[in-house]
């Protein structure tokens, strides 16, 4: 949703909720008008918006890179299928999903009373489902479940995508611990990048005060390379606390994290072709 409206209609909630997710903005209210504010409804309506809430912040590292890059290079944030797939006739009439950047499939359902969304996952890529991390192996024209405070979300293989705990505002997730969850492409690679500032000034860029950071994956190995590195209060205030692996081809029998072996199930575990180092 990237424009907004204040209205004395009253709005549908089950799809306030799903909207909360990945809007660009909140409700908006005004003098004499129906209160659309998240928590004005019901008790379950306003649980299942701040748990929508709650992983949109999740997401706001990446989507701050995403700002950065566009800011700095031109391009799109938010894009529709076929800007992202021009040559899958599929794709062209697409406009229930869209992507964030080339790599977050978005897939909203927008229609009242709605439990099931129906969408297409191009077969050019490896999809993941972006809450456990399972493949999805059939591919193309589908439908997927999507209760009220479900919004399906699909990882494309070949991405890292950077996140934070959420907190009650951007100032206090900001110095929450980092995580990153990486999707394998078919040839078992993957990357992704981290745009990190003082989250307030505006001309940090054009001052060079900031950290960029650089993930790859590939030969089964991850690095992390700090391409930029003039903002060293970060490295004070947070961690990266946690590394989760989409689509590996076969299990680790060992781990090593800057040389040294990490320990099985208290520093990293397997479940399915997903992996985490804790």
């Amino acid at each position: 949703m990237l424009t907004g409206e204040i209205s004395n209609r009253k709005p549908f909630k089950n799809l306030l909720i799903k909207h909360q997710i990945f809007s660009l903005r909140d409700g908006l209210n005004g003098d004499k008008f129906i209160d659309q504010d998240p928590g004005a409804f019901s008790a379950p309506v306003v649980i299942s918006n701040r748990r929508a809430i709650e992983l949109r912040y999740t997401l706001i590292p990446y989507l701050y890179t995403l700002f950065h890059r566009v800011h700095v290079s031109g391009g799109t944030v938010v894009r529709s299928m076929a800007h992202e797939f021009p040559s899958i006739p599929e794709c062209w009439s697409l406009d229930e999903q869209f992507l964030w950047d080339s790599s977050l499939l978005i897939a909203p359902v927008i229609y009242e009373n709605h439990v099931n969304k129906s969408l297409y996952l191009p077969t050019t890529s490896r999809w993941f489902d972006y809450y456990t991390g399972e493949e999805v192996r059939t591919l193309g024209h589908i439908t997927v479940p999507a209760p009220l405070d479900f919004i399906p979300l699909y990882l494309r293989g070949g991405a890292i995508i950077p996140h934070q705990q959420s907190a009650m505002n951007t100032v206090a997730s900001r110095m929450k611990p980092l995580y990153l969850i990486a999707a394998l492409d078919k040839n078992q690679y993957a990357e992704g990048y981290l745009f990190w500032d003082d989250g307030e000034s505006i001309d940090t860029y054009q001052k060079g005060v900031f950290n960029y950071f650089a993930f790859h994956y590939k030969s089964e190995r991850l690095t992390i390379e700090p391409w930029t590195y003039n903002y060293p209060k970060m490295g004070n205030d947070i961690k990266l606390e946690e590394i989760t692996i989409f689509g590996m081809n076969k299990a680790p029998t060992k781990i090593l994290w800057n040389g040294q072996e990490l320990t099985p199930t208290t520093q990293w575990s397997l479940i399915l072709q997903r992996i985490s180092y804790l």
